[in-house]
């Protein structure tokens, strides 16, 4: 099971945030016994904005046994499938990048924005912490 990680996941950990920090932290360390996990550029470059440092952002993945994962030109034409067909542009475009990435390299998107499933990316199976730690993200 390879599970992509979305860049609040990390930053909940990496910052400890006291309100999503350990259940974030539970998750990934949940689905990380259950796979491998991977990070988008998308969501290294928001996590390296949360994290201060390309430093402690590279550590932090290396801690987590998280892979680095490109794009690839398939899943950036998935984005742009599923952009244009939204009619509402209220997601950014980063947002379908990420999810077309979990969608073309992952099982799963573990993430605590749970409108990803709405993006009408193909494939797309996005999963909160709460719903991997209650067994229902699996």
């Amino acid at each position: 099971m390879i599970t992509a990680l979305d860049s609040n996941i990390l930053i909940d950990i990496i910052g400890g945030d006291p309100h999503f920090g350990e259940t974030s932290r539970a998750a990934v360390e949940m689905v990380g016994r259950q796979g491998s996990l991977v990070v988008s550029p998308e969501v290294v470059a928001e996590f390296t904005t949360g994290c201060g440092s390309i430093e402690r952002a590279l550590d932090a993945l290396d801690a987590l046994r998280v892979t680095y994962v490109g794009l690839g030109l398939q899943a950036a034409g998935i984005a742009g499938e599923a952009r244009s067909r939204s009619r509402i542009h209220r997601r950014i475009t980063t947002d379908y990048l990420i999810a077309a990435h979990a969608a073309r390299h992952a099982d799963r998107l573990l993430t605590r924005d749970a409108d990803f499933s709405t993006l009408d990316v193909p494939g797309l199976r996005a999963v909160t912490p709460a719903q991997v730690l209650a067994g229902s993200g699996n």
